[in-house]
């Protein structure tokens, strides 16, 4: 069996994080707010994008019983990221 889940270490640094919703305790970074503004989108799904965008050998498996929250998951995958906000993501 293959563990397809990030190391901490690697979650705590990635905008991808463990995939669970910010808290209250844990506030979305401003880069990823930033860049979600200008393009109308939400934080969730620029997270999605970066994610996708990392290359052809990254899958990512949103999880969602939520009609709404799949729809807006689907629509991730058309956002296209600069290579500038890509950098700046991955700061």
């Amino acid at each position: 069996m293959v563990n397809l889940r990030l190391p901490a270490s690697a979650a705590d640094s990635s905008i991808a994080g463990d995939g669970r919703a910010p808290s209250p305790d844990r506030q979305e970074r401003e880069d990823v707010l930033a860049v979600a503004r200008a393009h109308g989108a939400s934080a969730a799904q620029v997270r999605l994008a970066w994610t996708l965008q990392q290359g052809p050998h990254v899958l990512a498996i949103p999880g969602t019983d939520n009609p709404d929250h799949l729809e807006a998951n689907v629509a991730a995958g058309a956002l296209r990221l600069a290579p500038e906000e890509m950098a700046r993501l991955d700061g």
